[in-house]
């Protein structure tokens, strides 16, 4: 919703809103663009009057705000609803949907584009540090690129947020169970697939992930666009570590190697993210060459696998991930990098610090796949303050290196004593976790430590 209001105030509208609760990045992106915004969702907050109301999926039946909008039959539509009227009509249309990587993968595409010269706009579920922001129009005849989230559009709409777009090029990324809150199960969510998927033309260009099988059975149920399928055996993009902790990626096509590329991202997953958006970007006249060119300028996305900060030798990472796939794939890609630069398979410790708080992992969906997530890391801090079920329990697989608290706190301060010289410590959670990242960065800086 952050970012739809920057393209409405581009747009011309004046802008502002109310949410629960705001926190980094999007915060500051609303500050910096001037956007007014309240806290909360009473009558207050309606001492504007809009003529518009565009109404996100957090808000609900009930809220103060909602039943007054309704009552006095203001104008309101869902956020999808205005970006397809007002935005993606009568413009190229990339639409990049899967339970995992939209946002790196819309933000690589929009890189590549923006490289070439061809000033895409674009709508991202985060902030990609070449632009600094996660929603602008750009040029209007341009291509705009947009994540396909499966979610619900709003209280008045229960059809994912996709159906939306009619979309010219779609990246199928890859599909699990998710979103347990709304979705009963993976079926459920493939239908939703189906359904959009049915609202697509002749002309449409599906790129879809070979590696999955769900995905394979979403296609199974008809489709009438154009399928393009990768990570298949003649299109593979391999991923390896170089001695300094690097990434590397080496690019197939049928039996040719079309090269090397030299990767600002790491792990097995952004190879793959790498080479779906190189398939979009060549339909758009960029080659292999301009893309590797590009890719090396790439700077990744804030909170998703983002350093933020290396002290006393210490490497510290803020990523997004909330589902046991992507923690496994992100501690993957992290044990990959930790690798000592003498030389040596030795491995410095990798220490997560994780909050269970998706809808899904609070309801316990998902949280016995949780113990092979974890496995490549050395230690676990758990904040099992926000969920009902026993996480001390259901990890127990992972023996003395787990420590659960409910208590930021008292993680914090444990935290503090265990870190030594060469470690590497991620911060995993889909919201603020209190700060705790901010404090331990902080109370690092003073840190004394024996050489």
């Amino acid at each position: 919703m952050a970012g739809l209001a920057v393209l409405a105030k581009e747009l011309g509208f004046k802008v502002s809103g109310c949410d629960a609760k705001y926190y980094p990045p999007m915060s500051y992106q609303l500050q910096t663009n001037k956007i007014e915004c309240f806290q909360g969702f009473d009558l207050a907050n309606m001492k504007t009057n809009p003529d518009l109301w565009i109404i996100g999926n957090v808000a609900t039946r009930g809220m103060p705000v909602i039943e007054k909008i309704i009552s006095d039959k203001k104008n309101y539509m869902s956020g999808p609803e205005f970006l397809s009227k007002k935005v993606l009509n009568d413009r190229p249309v990339i639409a990049v949907a899967g339970t995992h990587g939209k946002t790196t993968v819309s933000s690589i595409i929009t890189w590549l584009l923006e490289c070439a010269d061809i000033k895409p706009g674009f709508l991202i579920g985060g902030i990609p540090m070449n632009f600094g922001i996660s929603a602008r129009l750009g040029k209007s005849n341009s291509p705009f690129v947009i994540e396909a989230d499966e979610y619900d559009t709003s209280f008045f709409d229960k059809r994912s947020k996709f159906l939306h777009y009619v979309a010219d090029y779609v990246v199928l990324n890859n599909l699990e169970f998710d979103h347990a809150d709304i979705f009963d199960d993976l079926d459920a969510i493939k239908m939703q697939f189906h359904h959009w998927i049915r609202t697509l033309g002749q002309n449409t260009v599906i790129y879809s992930n070979c590696k999955s099988n769900a995905l394979d059975d979403v296609l199974s149920f008809g489709v009438w666009s154009k399928v393009k399928r990768f990570n298949d055996k003649q299109q593979l993009c391999l991923d390896w570590p170089h001695k300094n902790g690097e990434s590397s990626f080496q690019v197939f096509n049928g039996i040719n190697k079309l090269g090397f590329v030299d990767s600002p991202i790491s792990g097995e997953h952004n190879a793959s993210n790498f080479l779906v958006a190189y398939g979009i970007a060549s339909e758009f006249g960029i080659n292999f060459n301009q893309t590797v060119r590009y890719f090396k300028e790439f700077k990744g996305v804030k909170r998703r696998l983002e350093l933020i900060a290396i002290i006393s030798d210490i490497k510290i990472y803020d990523d997004f991930a909330h589902h046991p796939t992507a923690i496994k794939k992100t501690i993957e890609a992290l044990r990959n990098t930790s690798r000592k630069k003498a030389g040596t398979v030795e491995l410095n410790r990798l220490i997560v610090v994780f909050e269970p708080r998706s809808n899904s992992l609070k309801l316990g969906y998902g949280k016995q796949q949780l113990p092979d997530s974890f496995e490549a890391a050395d230690i676990i801090h758990v904040y099992d303050g926000s969920v009902k079920w026993d996480v001390k329990s259901a990890l127990s697989n992972l023996g003395q290196k787990l420590y659960v608290d409910n208590n930021v706190q008292n993680i914090l301060q444990r935290l503090l004593s265990q870190v030594c010289r060469g470690d590497t410590v991620v911060f995993m959670s889909n919201g603020d976790f209190q700060g705790i990242l901010q404090a331990f960065v902080e109370a690092l800086g003073l840190k004394k430590f024996h050489r």
